[in-house]
């Protein structure tokens, strides 16, 4: 479905971006569920889509709209399914719901079949059409894509979330994959044109119910807001998310893609882990459980058969504390942190006779890794370091980190 940044000056021709292919998020989760569903993911492959019982649906409860009596909005989806590479016959229903305006993509891979609802033709400027039937064929060249395997993985997923065991990273990448959806989308209806403002101006249209509407004063509207908590749409991202990715597409091609991925959700979200973010996460701890026990005094047996667990891979010999790397943590989520810091804080405290010096070489290694500040708090709060022994962990933190320079 379509439902419901930029300076000012003349509508600008698309440069970089110039083809349709499924976003990496995508091809990531898809990859994933292939591997590890691989008898699920077949059987889905193989169900049925359309056939008479759609027809007769169809003509039961829509307005077939003849190409000789509605000329206007078959040359936009022609032009439309032109610029994506559309080749199947492509067929355009008025719904007889009544409904606000909307456009929807009925997918059967032999056919393009888009049904228009509440008057949309009318609301729309032939540019704004155009993107609207770029945005709804866009779902079509998904699914069919690459054998149909992203149609499979979204049906994968969706099935996933009506059973009561689907473990919470599912329903995550079920969310997240849907708003990735129609991101996508967003990106066919940018194609179709070659402009941004038509497409935000159909967002708008849609959206508002307004025949007047400003995509130019809205994308830097867009451009003001805070995306770093990620979009907490279920079916759909917020408009003002899918108008910023618009530009961001525009102005940068594939260079934007990650910024648009993290827009969508923080990639290392502890709150709200996907699939992606699992297996990130888990890389991560077992990143830092390695590092962290090449340091001397976080070596002990305890500390190594712990990092271990983690799936670290412990060094054979300690090695200096500059051969770090020098990870920024400090850009993770709250909570993300917060668990790392227990992470450091378990290999420091495993061996319950363990000495100060370990939990200060926990919170040199954090030093290096720019998360001092939220392991303190962390032993603080957790351990009940008081004042003074706080002061005297940090100060020897500090002098194995300059020792070590």
């Amino acid at each position: 479905m379509f439902l419901p940044c930029c300076a000012e000056g003349p509508p600008r021709v698309i440069g970089v971006l110039r083809q349709l292919t499924p976003l990496p998020y995508h091809s990531a989760v898809t990859t994933i569920l292939e591997s590890e569903h691989p008898k699920a993911f077949a059987a889905l492959s193989s169900g049925p889509i359309g056939g008479d019982d759609l027809d007769q649906a169809l003509l039961r409860s829509t307005y077939r709209l003849d190409p000789t009596s509605h000329p206007g909005a078959h040359a936009q989806l022609a032009r439309a399914a032109e610029a994506l590479g559309v080749t199947v016959p492509v067929e355009l229903y008025a719904g007889e719901s009544g409904d606000k305006p909307n456009a929807e993509l009925v997918f059967v891979p032999d056919r393009a079949i888009v049904v228009l609802t509440g008057g949309l033709s009318d609301l729309l400027a032939d540019d704004e059409l155009c993107a609207v039937m770029g945005h709804e064929l866009s779902h079509h060249v998904l699914w069919t894509s690459e054998g149909g395997r992203h149609l499979v993985a979204s049906r994968l997923l969706e099935a996933s979330e009506t059973d009561a065991r689907t473990s919470g990273e599912y329903l995550e990448t079920a969310r997240r994959f849907r708003l990735a959806t129609e991101l996508y989308a967003d990106r066919g209806a940018l194609l179709a044109t070659g402009l941004v403002e038509p497409a935000v101006g159909g967002l708008l249209k849609l959206a508002t119910g307004m025949k007047q509407v400003d995509p130019g004063a809205y994308l830097r509207q867009a451009a003001e807001v805070d995306l770093t908590s990620g979009s907490a749409g279920q079916t759909h991202p917020e408009n003002v998310l899918r108008s910023w990715a618009l530009q961001q597409w525009h102005a940068h091609g594939d260079d934007a893609e990650e910024a648009v991925a993290a827009a969508i959700g923080p990639p290392l979200d502890l709150a709200a882990l996907d699939l992606l973010g699992q297996d990130a996460l888990r890389d991560l701890t077992r990143e830092l459980a390695g590092q962290a026990t090449q340091v001397e005094e976080l070596r002990s047996p305890e500390s190594m058969e712990l990092a271990e667990r983690y799936g670290a891979e412990v060094p054979a010999s300690p090695a200096a504390l500059s051969e770090l790397t020098d990870d920024d943590l400090s850009t993770l989520p709250p909570d993300t942190r917060r668990y790392l810091c227990a992470v450091l804080a378990d290999l420091a405290t495993s061996d319950p006779d363990a000495p100060r010096s370990a939990l200060a070489a926990a919170v040199a290694v954090a030093m290096v890794k720019k998360l001092d500040t939220d392991l303190v708090k962390f032993l603080v709060a957790e351990l009940g370091l008081g004042d003074r022994e706080r002061t005297a962990v940090v100060a020897d933190a500090r002098g194995l980190v300059a020792g070590a320079a």
